[in-house]
């Protein structure tokens, strides 16, 4: 399977902006939602991303729809904890069972943290679906960033993809072999099928990163401090357009919050 934050290659407005833009945009995204608390600014600004993802990426939600998909019960799961132990002075409820109660004001704050998340996790997949794993690490070292911590993110990114992919091999390695637990519609028994994965997995994955180490060395990276890069970032015009408007939707985004106090709910 696919790994759903993995680079899709297109070519859109997206794909074709700096990854240093797109940044300030996850900045301004995550501004508006840690400072905002009503559901219905959560949920605006979740259709707001899928809309840039699809309209300006070029990505359609067929492409991410178990990310969408999964949002749903996260949001139900996170609205009903917080509806079952935020009780504040004064709030009504729309249910009693028992020792249970339900209450409206921990269901709209716990509606507004799903909103929060989800909109969180769509923000870093506009980023992560529409630039490369290279571009990543141009963007650090050219921000100012050591390169080889630039490079350290680069293979993190790369390395998730390949992480997904050897998971998904050693669970069709077990069904395979007839383990019952892996694709049971029992989430508990697919958690422990998980768990016996995780031993081979991480094996696997440290033989790789020794590989790769192995592979830096011989052919002498680090032996020099003047680096020279094959590719190159160069700075549009669209580029400064989508910076500025960064800016200035933070700068929105913090007034509209503490100046006109919108966005609140009541504690």
């Amino acid at each position: 399977m696919k790994s759903l934050f993995l680079f899709s290659d297109q070519d859109s407005f997206l794909h074709r902006l700096d990854p240093r833009p797109k940044f300030l945009v996850v900045i301004a995204t995550l501004t508006y939602v840690m400072l905002f608390e009503q559901p219905a600014y959560m949920f605006a600004a979740l259709g707001i991303i899928v809309a840039l993802i699809w309209g300006l990426g070029g990505l359609s939600p067929a492409k991410y729809w178990r990310v969408l998909l999964f949002l749903v019960p996260m949001i139900v799961v996170v609205s009903l904890i917080q509806s079952l132990t935020y009780h504040p002075p004064g709030t009504t409820y729309l249910a009693m069972v028992g020792p249970f109660r339900v209450a409206t004001d921990g269901l709209v704050r716990g509606a507004g943290v799903g909103g929060r998340l989800g909109t969180m996790a769509l923000s870093f997949m506009l980023f992560s679906m529409t630039t490369t794993p290279k571009e990543v690490g141009l963007a650090l070292n050219r921000t100012g960033v050591p390169y080889k911590y630039a490079y350290l993110a680069t293979m993190g990114l790369r390395f998730l993809p390949l992480m997904q992919e050897d998971l998904s091999r050693l669970q069709n390695a077990r069904a395979a072999r007839g383990d019952p637990n892996v694709g049971s519609r029992n989430v508990f028994r697919r958690i422990i099928s998980l768990q016996k994965s995780l031993f081979p997995l991480a094996a696997t994955s440290l033989r790789q990163s020794n590989e790769i180490a192995t592979a830096l060395e011989l052919r002498g990276y680090g032996a020099s401090e003047n680096r020279t890069t094959v590719d190159r970032l160069t700075i549009a015009s669209y580029d400064y357009a989508v910076t500025a408007l960064a800016i200035v939707s933070i700068a929105a985004i913090v007034y509209a919050r503490f100046a006109l106090h919108l966005g609140t709910l009541a504690s």
